[in-house]
């Protein structure tokens, strides 16, 4: 049975007011009536594959221009996010589905945020992106089982949008030549400048983890285990697979925790216990020192993820809308 739906939130971003009035308001207004939030929803998530796309295959090939659309696409995305919700409060169509598609989504966002600037900042470090991204999505778990249980989402005063504005002006600075050549000047392995400053960008994500877990008190075994078994996989996936493997392997385990917290915040109530065959079977292969198979693994998180968005989508399926009603 599909629970009681009420959005609440608890907004404390110290960015987002501002951004909102003079930003995300001013374009607000060439949104027409007839487009569902929904539909802006997925668009706004598109600019970060296409951000994703341009720093992975390292184009267009001048780097200067090359952190300028990045950035840009990644603002982008940002407005779009806002912009939704605007969009569903105008046209009175929020619902589960809305949100289920804004924060499902979402969550693969963390990790394509943070890989983005691991490639464009050139850190060459797995180590190091491993630990940011599973800090990452520590934080991001722990938020959303705060909703799962109190029916509200809370924001920090220094959350998402900050560190996402953030990396936009530090690529938009990277773009200036003599900025980038400072950024990049080696210090002491593997850290440089711009190394420091992806550790500091990302380093809200342990405050924010603190701060949740010492804020509610109903956190139970489940959550805990799913910490523990994500730093499991964090370090595993490091001794094993290369930067862009070990990006997608936590990112897609993070999101088959946090996606079913989502389902059972929207869908049916349930509270459900993490995956347990990754950790083992990383932690197996680790100790006896034998290789992974890779393919299993990525298709079994594929085919995990997939499951919860189809199944999700289609219990939600009847709020979907592809316009919206006429204005009255």
């Amino acid at each position: 049975m599909i629970p009681e739906y009420h959005y609440q939130v608890h907004d404390d971003s110290i960015i987002t007011p501002m951004f909102k009035k003079w930003i995300v308001a001013p374009l607000f207004r060439f949104i027409p009536w007839w487009l569902p939030a929904n539909i802006i929803t997925i668009i706004s998530n598109m600019f970060m594959y296409v951000a994703l796309f341009c720093a992975i295959m390292e184009y267009p090939a001048d780097r200067p221009l090359r952190f300028i659309i990045i950035a840009i696409l990644i603002l982008a995305y940002a407005i779009g996010d806002h912009l939704d919700g605007m969009q569903a409060k105008r046209t009175a169509t929020s619902s589960p589905l809305g949100e289920l598609c804004d924060h499902f989504l979402d969550i693969f966002n963390t990790g394509i945020l943070l890989y983005i600037l691991y490639l464009m900042f050139e850190i060459d470090s797995p180590e190091m992106l491993a630990v940011i991204i599973g800090a990452g999505y520590m934080a991001h778990a722990v938020i959303f089982f705060e909703q799962f249980h109190t029916k509200c989402l809370r924001f920090d005063r220094i959350g998402s949008l900050e560190t996402i504005l953030a990396s936009c002006i530090v690529m938009f600075l990277m773009a200036i030549e003599p900025v980038y050549s400072l950024a990049l000047t080696p210090m002491q392995d593997p850290f440089t400048p711009i190394g420091i400053i992806f550790l500091t960008l990302s380093s809200g994500a342990v405050i924010t983890f603190a701060k949740v877990v010492l804020r509610i008190t109903m956190i139970d075994i489940g959550c805990w285990l799913f910490s523990g078994f994500l730093v499991i996989v964090t370090v595993t996936s490091v001794w094993f697979l290369p930067a862009g493997s070990v990006f997608y392997v936590i990112t897609a385990y993070s999101a088959i925790y946090i996606g079913n917290i989502q389902r059972g915040h929207l869908c049916d109530g349930k509270n459900r216990y993490p995956d347990i065959v990754v950790p083992i079977y990383m932690l197996i292969c680790f100790i006896i020192d034998y290789p992974l198979i890779n393919w299993a693994l990525y298709t079994y998180l594929a085919v995990r993820v997939l499951w919860i968005a189809i199944h999700s989508f289609w219990t939600l399926r009847h709020f979907w809308m592809w316009k919206n009603p006429p204005q009255i």
